[in-house]
């Protein structure tokens, strides 16, 4: 340590600066030293103890979290919240909603290109946004609907919404996510409705996507449009997980094929290329399908919850 009257002065320059609230230009001309000699005491006065920096309201733990994720897998931007022990699904999932809203809120511009995929926790989003801006952007679904049975869970619901609460424009996509052949697919995918979409799909500046874990046709509001002879493919592939629709397997492989070509959704490789593509899942059993599609390179943020975030990361 250094001599009593060096201790004094780097005291002296951190109660002026950290209380008095005193720029280090106020400091050095008080102290009647230069600039640099306020910056190298204030730097010292931390790193022996005299100043120690509290920051009250921050879980440490859930933010190493987020740096983990961030530098394993590559993302720009990892958001974990606390996972609460005793809550139930439906409340984690509604945690999530706010989260990723209020991730929304804060990065959305004036008349950017959004999009929205499946997932319940996606649907939840919008009624979770408190006095959100009017923006003048354009929502639209990346992939196409669920079955009538679950005509409810549609993501044009989502975009309508969206748009409704920011003050923007929605289009919609009138046709199911998975078609009986590919002629009809192709039909719709060549449509002059369809072609708006697929253009605001090539321009999209934000996009949220779930994750769908192992196949399991009663677990997802889409799955129920596959066939048996789809699913029994999909087993006889492995396949572990999917996005907007789109199947992979544990390798990171999408699965091209009769179903894929039937499919109407956004292709995962344009997701690749969107300025920012946010995944929004939980669960622990999804961790298998969330770690698979992380080195897949589509996702540039992840929000998740603690307890999948841990399970992902081991």
């Amino acid at each position: 340590m250094d001599d009593p009257e060096k201790i004094n002065l780097m005291a002296k320059a951190a109660y002026l600066y950290y209380v008095d609230d005193q720029t280090q230009s106020q400091v050095a001309k008080q102290l009647q030293v230069d600039r640099s000699t306020v910056s190298r005491l204030l730097k010292k006065a931390r790193d022996t103890g005299i100043v120690t920096i509290q920051v009250n309201h921050f879980d440490v733990e859930t933010y190493q979290l987020e740096q983990q994720l961030q530098q394993r897998f590559g993302l720009t931007q990892a958001i974990v919240i606390e996972t609460d022990a005793n809550a139930d699904s439906a409340t984690k999932n509604q945690q999530l909603a706010k989260a990723a809203a209020q991730y929304l809120k804060r990065i959305i511009r004036p008349r950017q290109n959004i999009g929205f995929a499946w997932g319940t926790t996606l649907s939840g989003m919008v009624g979770q946004l408190d006095h959100p801006i009017k923006t003048n952007a354009t929502f639209v679904p990346l992939v196409g609907g669920p079955s009538p049975a679950n005509a409810k869970y549609h993501v044009n619901g989502i975009v309508y919404d969206a748009a409704r609460q920011f003050g923007g424009d929605s289009l919609f996509v009138d046709a199911a996510a998975v078609q009986e052949t590919k002629a009809i697919r192709d039909g719709i995918w060549q449509s002059q409705y369809f072609q708006t979409v697929r253009q605001i799909w090539n321009h999209l500046d934000i996009a949220f996507v779930g994750i769908g874990g192992a196949l399991n046709r009663g677990a997802s509001r889409w799955r129920d449009l596959l066939s048996d002879d789809d699913v029994a493919l999909l087993q006889d592939r492995e396949v572990i997980g999917d996005c907007c629709c789109t199947f992979f397997d544990r390798n990171g492989k999408v699965l091209k094929g009769n179903l894929h070509d039937r499919t109407i959704a956004i292709d995962l490789d344009q997701l690749k290329h969107t300025p920012n593509t946010v995944g929004v899942v939980r669960s622990v059993t999804k961790a298998p399908a969330i770690k698979t599609f992380l080195t897949m390179g589509v996702l540039n943020t992840l929000i998740t919850d603690s307890e999948c975030a841990k399970r992902i990361l081991t």
